[in-house]
């Protein structure tokens, strides 16, 4: 599918958000991938000039929405610098993290960074679908400024009484902060998830973030059958 690059934005610092127009209507579920390939780019590299990337927007919306760390790559500095309107392709959709179909058990993602896009387009759908599930997502960065999308979490978290958000920052405290502090770890996990055994997890970050919730939910008895993981290795 062709879509039309319309708009980008910083959304947290070092991370934009690039608004995408597909051709014809694209169907997706939240939380799926595609592969998008600039042609002709104004930069290259060994890498080549496609990527795969999360459709961070809600199936409902009519442009798809992609979200990266602005690393010094040719492909980010490409779609950085390219002018709206430029063409992108893109395989897909594909990926199966996605929200699963029983809604008496609860949803519980552990993310890092910009592991959160997959976590938007669930969040978003499910509130706009007002899905029964109970979901809660615990979102680590280093700081505050490099939270992306932590307003529209809140907001979303305001009005979908099955939607608890809790972010948490490693490396600062700012004044008035209402939410958690520190790495994820089992204590963190416990005081928001009452019973432990009976959530799906969706595990999305580095791939080191990823290990090590994979290693902490196993270590607190929770089968790997429960646990999801989709790691961004970065490029």
């Amino acid at each position: 599918m062709k879509l039309t690059l319309s708009n980008r934005e910083q959304v947290a610092e070092g991370t934009m958000a690039f608004l995408l127009t597909p051709e014809r209507a694209l169907r997706f579920a939240a939380g799926q991938f595609g592969e998008f390939t600039l042609t002709d780019p104004p930069h290259e590299d060994g890498k080549g000039n496609t990527r795969t990337l999360s459709l961070a927007s809600s199936p409902n919306d009519h442009e798809v929405m992609i979200a990266m760390r602005m690393r010094d790559s040719a492909f980010k500095n490409s779609l950085k610098e390219v002018p709206l309107g430029t063409t992108v392709d893109m395989m897909g959709p594909m990926g199966g993290l996605t929200l699963h179909k029983d809604s008496k058990r609860p949803a519980v993602f552990l993310t890092g960074g910009i592991g959160i896009t997959p976590v938007r387009s669930i969040a978003k759908h499910a509130t706009e679908e007002r899905l029964p599930h109970r979901i809660v997502v615990l979102y680590s960065n280093r700081t505050r400024a490099l939270s992306a999308f932590i307003d529209e979490f809140e907001t979303w978290s305001r009005t979908n009484p099955n939607l608890s958000f809790v972010p948490t920052l490693t490396n600062e405290e700012p004044p008035g902060w209402p939410f958690e502090l520190g790495i994820i770890d089992e204590a963190m996990v416990r005081r928001h998830v009452s019973d432990l055994e009976a959530p799906i997890y969706y595990v999305v970050g580095p791939p080191g973030m990823v290990a090590a919730m994979r290693e902490l939910l196993e270590m607190v008895g929770v089968d790997e059958m429960q646990i999801k993981t989709e790691d961004f290795a970065g490029y």
